[in-house]
């Protein structure tokens, strides 16, 4: 992973999380109701303390499928719209990049996604998992797991055109989350980037 330009903040237990930002003709390149467009028309359901159950958000998954809490996001081919971001993110950080989850995240409708680690089931081993954000700002906000009473939670801003990068290892051992507030009210779509050892 090269992740030049980056910024590598530090954190509990000598874990690393790297913020930085898509080059500014890159983002202005990007048409947000364009990409807005392209949620579905349904919530993806998944399985929950045994239970078959909602997310509060739309997702989809493109260029290899993602399985995760008993579902699998079929997916479809790399948006064109997509492929400069992903081109820059193979790049500039891991030329393994090859899977992208969107989410889209609409505040009037409260959407959100709760505290989890990522899925790293079909995953290039040590690689890591990158999060460009488009739309208004969130909190991404991350806690030490497992989690104990007391616990610091560590937030960052996740700004149109931000990108984090979230090491395999912090992965292991912090939780991430976009959190739910009624300050919130617009609307904002993420692209998670992994590299799959195998596509399909």
């Amino acid at each position: 992973m090269n992740a030049v330009g980056f910024q590598t903040q530090k954190l509990p237990g000598g874990h690393d999380f790297l913020t930085g930002h898509l080059p500014r003709e890159l983002r202005e390149a990007i048409a947000f109701e364009r990409l807005w467009e392209l949620h579905p028309a349904e919530f993806p359901e998944i399985q929950m303390h045994g239970q078959r159950v909602r997310i509060p958000r739309w997702q989809q998954a493109y260029g290899v499928n993602y399985r995760f809490s008993g579902q699998v996001s079929q997916a479809f081919p790399v948006p064109g719209i997509l492929e400069p971001v992903l081109a820059w993110c193979r790049s500039t950080i891991d030329p393994a990049l090859n899977g992208l989850l969107l989410n889209w995240y609409d505040g009037q409708l409260g959407h959100y996604i709760g505290r989890h680690r990522d899925s790293t089931q079909n995953l290039i081993p040590n690689s890591a998992i990158l999060t460009v954000s488009f739309g208004e700002e969130r909190v991404f906000r991350l806690r030490p797991w497992p989690h104990k009473p007391g616990a610091p939670t560590i937030d960052f801003r996740t700004g149109d055109g931000s990108v984090f990068i979230l090491p395999w290892a912090t992965n292991r051992a912090f939780t991430h989350e976009v959190t739910a507030s009624k300050r919130f009210t617009g609307r904002r779509i993420s692209v998670t980037i992994r590299a799959f050892a195998a596509t399909g």
